[in-house]
């Protein structure tokens, strides 16, 4: 089975995967990194502000294959009571 690897950048921070896992395929790939993008996400503090994580699928040679890219934009729209 294939090895990719899923480096993970959050803002300035940068988590390099040198571990990787086995996927079927590189679509099971792409669906582990949405679901790790996603999982991230909802770690991400509420607070108004801009918050992105970029997952990056890497292949076995750690060639950049597929880049997932999650934003989560939180603007308050009036003052609360």
């Amino acid at each position: 089975m294939p090895h990719y690897y899923f480096d993970i950048r959050e803002g300035l921070r940068f988590r390099p995967d040198s571990v990787g896992e086995e996927f079927e395929d590189l679509g099971s790939a792409k669906g582990h990194a949405v679901h790790l993008a996603g999982e991230i996400a909802k770690e991400m503090p509420l607070d108004p502000s801009n918050h992105v994580v970029i997952v990056e699928v890497c292949n076995e040679h750690k060639e950049r294959v597929v880049t997932v890219t999650v934003a989560l934009w939180i603007e308050r729209t009036q003052i609360e009571d």
